[in-house]
């Protein structure tokens, strides 16, 4: 994995996302997905982007369902935006990387 985000498990969930000061988002993905082959290279180049003012993170859907079925994923690849413990954005299904950018900065803004 790249350096620019972490892999969150159900283990440090808590820890990682929501008790974070940044805003952080979270690629729920699986390693056999098309639709995540395509967003996993957009996610990671956008983490480089915003590393200093976001946290970046990928969960494994198939690996930690508890996580998962809390957050009501239905479909992946799911990026969910978590600022203060909550959530405040998804996005489900691919976003490409100019799309990505304008959802986050705008998250920023608001927030």
């Amino acid at each position: 994995m790249a350096d620019s985000f972490i892999d969150v498990s159900d283990q440090d969930f808590t820890e990682k996302v929501l008790e974070a000061q940044l805003m952080v988002l979270v690629n729920f993905s699986t390693d056999n997905s098309p639709a995540c082959k395509i967003q996993d290279p957009e996610f990671e180049a956008i983490s480089k982007e915003y590393q200093d003012r976001v946290t970046f993170a990928r969960l494994n859907a198939d690996k930690y369902g508890e996580i998962t079925s809390q957050w009501k994923i239905d479909g992946i690849p799911t990026i969910i935006f978590f600022k203060g413990g909550r959530e405040i954005h998804r996005i489900k299904g691919i976003m490409m990387r100019e799309r990505l950018r304008r959802q986050i900065e705008g998250a920023l803004l608001a927030n």
